[in-house]
């Protein structure tokens, strides 16, 4: 079993929280020393960045579960896969002009009305031209009766900006607060269930409120509703149309509104998670000093560096040999803004206690990204003025002479 192996079983991607490899998040290195950035990344974090890590949408009702689902919003019945439509890069999941995918997912767990504004101060995405983030809503226990409430930028009528954003009201079109939002929540006995992300479409720019100030009257008669075959036309719905399929919420009179843009999405960060729709990195250590001492390595320890980590994660580390390995207690990194850390490991002397080839692991907190390098671990040279053992005597074959 090598080390690799070992640091990867201690935590999983899918329930890792601040504590990994037996180090807590507020724990100080006093032995090992690290290089230290400010913030912190999410509990989990991971990298979905290929056509496997997305489920087409079917169509109609479909379940907001812990998974991506994808489906193209202006050719619905395309088919194939989220690359057929939108690319997977260095620059995050982009789409160009013409082009508009919307992608779905569950939260881990529902999110009651009162605890709507902790989850909306913790959202924030890294986005680039037309995209656009909502929160799937769902009354009671009911999952026919799911909306979309879309984030937005602009300020509400009454000037509050609090959480992540504001919120674009799904009935009215009217911009209001996170605590406006919370407050109706509350009212429909409603809970945040899911999360939506339209790339290549602003929804903030489609939606129009519609006037509060009441017209004028006149004398001329007000004609008489529309009817299609004796029952009243259909009428625009705006955002937060029951959530039967991806394009539902940007339906009007049965018709798609088109992509405005193009539109690309990097990150998102919401609840416990983050996720970067960029290649997932390789990650990487490195020993500056590939040799070092018995006394030299369970004292001033050995200097490392790593990379390929999450932005701001915690990075434990720990030590093996081919046949085990245990976690190095009282090391706590937290990379950098690139995931890079550096520092020194100062190696527990009762594991490493003898001369000889070790590996010394780095093990992410959040993104359970591992690498590990070899480190070789020589005997103590004879202190001066130590006699050491004596000699063994070697008899040396020769002619003996006596005299009498």
């Amino acid at each position: 079993m090598d080390l690799h192996t070992v640091l990867r079983s201690r935590i999983t991607a899918a329930a890792v929280g601040v504590t990994v490899l037996g180090v807590t998040a507020a724990l100080v290195p006093t032995v090992s020393t690290a290089s230290v950035s400010t913030g912190a990344a999410s509990a989990i974090v991971t990298w979905t960045d290929s056509a496997d890590d997305f489920t087409a949408a079917p169509t109609g009702t479909f379940p907001l579960t812990d998974q991506w689902y994808w489906a193209s919003v202006t050719d619905l019945g395309a088919g194939g896969t989220i690359t057929d439509h939108a690319t997977i890069d260095e620059d995050g999941l982009s789409v160009s002009e013409g082009e508009a995918v919307g992608l779905v997912r569950g939260l881990n767990k529902p999110v009651v009305a009162s605890n709507f504004p902790a989850l909306a101060a913790g959202i924030s995405t890294t986005t680039t031209g037309a995209t656009s983030f909502g929160i799937a809503v769902q009354e009671g226990g009911d999952d026919s009766a799911q909306t979309v409430v879309f984030a937005t930028d602009e300020t509400s009528d009454d000037g509050i900006s609090d959480g992540a954003s504001n919120w674009i009201d799904p009935s009215t079109g009217e911009v209001e607060s996170t605590t406006t939002l919370t407050a109706d929540l509350e009212a429909a006995d409603a809970q945040v269930v899911g999360y939506v992300v339209y790339v290549g479409i602003d929804i903030a720019g489609e939606v129009i409120a519609p006037p509060t100030e009441t017209p004028d009257p006149t004398d001329t008669p007000t004609p008489a509703a529309p009817t299609v075959d004796g029952a009243p036309a259909p009428t625009a719905e705006a955002p937060g149309a029951e959530l039967k399929s991806l394009a539902a919420p940007l339906q009007a009179n049965d018709q798609a509104l088109a992509a405005d843009a193009s539109g690309s999405i990097s990150a998102l960060r919401i609840d416990d998670t983050t996720t970067y729709f960029t290649p997932q990195p390789t990650a990487a250590a490195k020993l500056l000093t590939p040799t070092a001492t018995l006394t030299e390595a369970t004292t001033t320890g050995v200097r490392i560096q790593g990379s390929g980590f999450a932005p701001n994660e915690l990075v434990g580390a720990g030590v093996g040999t081919g046949a085990q390995g245990t976690e190095i207690p009282g090391v706590a990194f937290r990379a950098d803004a690139e995931g890079n850390v550096s520092g020194t490991i100062v190696l527990p002397a009762d594991f490493v206690n003898t001369a000889g080839a070790y590996s010394v692991g780095l093990v992410g907190a959040s993104s359970a990204q591992a690498a590990q390098v070899e480190l070789t671990v020589t005997a103590d040279p004879a202190a001066a003025g130590d006699p050491g053992t004596a000699p063994v005597a070697v008899p040396v074959p020769g002619t003996a002479n006596f005299t009498g």
